[in-house]
């Protein structure tokens, strides 16, 4: 599965998984112990809580634009380091207790968490061919859940007993090594020929051709669902009373879902993406059928909530093959803003649905999310159709 893998030329996929993994080891223990931070040292309560995050999330979906133009125009590489180093200025609002500071910072690592994702999709595409991108964009993934699985305990460690001033110089330090890794990465962009035979793409007008405007509804619809399912802790506690039911749903589909985003990402290598990325539709298509015939069984919820989550994983591990079979190289960083923008989007309308809905009748958000995957089903056929017929003209 491996053997591919083991070759010089991706020396520069070797660095960019190392620059996942310490990304993780970091984001891990900052995005858990920054809510507590809130709560208990600056003393804001839970709504307030939950507006800074809310407002962090605004920034970073504004920013993947400027950071898919950034990456277009200086090249992934730089567009990755410039997010490192604003998480590293971030990560120093451990040690301010004022909250509009507080805020600034949180904000500035919003801003360096689009250029980061931006950039580091953008490179791994450049780093990766046909053959491993689907294996590589899994092991990607899984960086930043290894990551944080090793950071949060060890951040605990520094932490002790508040010591929220330790733990801010201690991520603001360790973000610096990603820093340096990144930096040393090799420079990868489309050649000068290649750009000059494009064309010149304008702005996000890009998103405005039919197969590339189609891939953003499939990335938007699943995750109309997927922001539904943010919900499932809740709707379990409120079954079964009980936090260990909460703690072991999500440690069954965090593993299910690593698993599947393995399988999907080799299978994209072996087969191609098209047929993993119609099985994923088709899996959430059975998971939010599943739940509406046994809600409100909690085995329901279970079985069927890590069936969608696992798809819902497994078709953001093929994103980067479906993107590269949508668009030319020299465009990617715009894709991916754009793509990163429609995301953020839809996890918030999820939610929202979700939240609105679940106290009316428990199925009718599944119900709508499920007409919504229905249609994202369908829009595989032409979008798969019409990129193969735009590869047969670029071969002409």
């Amino acid at each position: 599965m491996f053997s591919r893998f083991l070759k010089r030329q991706y020396i520069p996929l070797y660095g960019l998984l190392l620059v996942q993994l310490l990304m993780g080891m970091m984001l891990g223990p900052r995005s858990n112990f920054f809510q507590i931070y809130l709560n208990e040292a600056v003393a804001y309560p839970v709504w307030q809580v939950s507006q800074v995050l809310a407002l962090g999330q605004v920034v970073t979906m504004l920013s993947s634009i400027l950071a898919g133009s950034l990456g277009d125009r200086w090249g992934h590489k730089w567009v990755l380091a410039l997010g490192m180093l604003a998480l590293v200025l971030s990560n120093l609002l451990f040690n301010v207790e004022i909250p509009g500071a507080v805020i600034v910072l949180w904000c500035v690592g919003s801003f360096g968490m689009a250029l980061t994702t931006i950039g580091g999709q953008g490179y791994l595409t450049m780093a990766s061919s046909v053959g491993v991108l689907g294996l590589a964009s899994a092991l990607y993934n899984w960086g930043y859940t290894a990551g944080g699985a090793i950071g949060t305990p060890l951040a605990t460690v520094v932490l002790g007993e508040n010591n929220y001033v330790l733990l801010g110089l201690t991520l603001a330090g360790f973000t610096l090594l990603p820093v340096i890794v990144a930096s040393l990465l090799p420079q990868l962009q489309p050649s000068e020929a290649r750009k000059r035979k494009r064309g010149n793409n304008v702005g996000y007008s890009i998103f405005l051709r039919k197969r590339i405007f189609i891939l953003a509804l499939l990335r938007f619809l699943p995750t109309c669902y997927y922001g539904i399912t943010s919900l499932f802790p809740i709707l379990i506690k409120q079954q079964t009373g009980d936090n260990n039911a909460v703690a072991w749903f999500a440690t069954v589909y965090l593993i299910s879902a690593s698993l599947a985003q393995l399988v999907a990402g080799r299978a994209s290598d072996r087969y191609g993406v098209r047929m993993p990325t119609r099985i994923s539709f088709g899996a959430i298509l059975v998971a939010i059928a599943g739940t509406i015939l046994t809600v409100p069984s909690i085995w329901g919820m279970y079985i069927f909530g890590t069936l969608g989550i696992s798809a819902a994983w497994a078709l953001s591990t093929l994103l980067p093959g479906l993107v590269m079979t949508a668009a030319e190289p020299e465009i990617h960083g715009r894709v991916f803003g754009g793509l990163h923008m429609t995301w953020t989007i839809a996890m918030m309308l999820g939610t929202l649905l979700g939240g609105a809905l679940l106290d009316i009748d428990i199925r009718l958000p599944f119900v709508i999310v499920g007409v919504l995957n229905v249609i994202a089903f369908m829009l595989t056929v032409p979008f798969f159709r019409s990129a193969k017929r735009e590869a047969a003209v670029a071969e002409v």
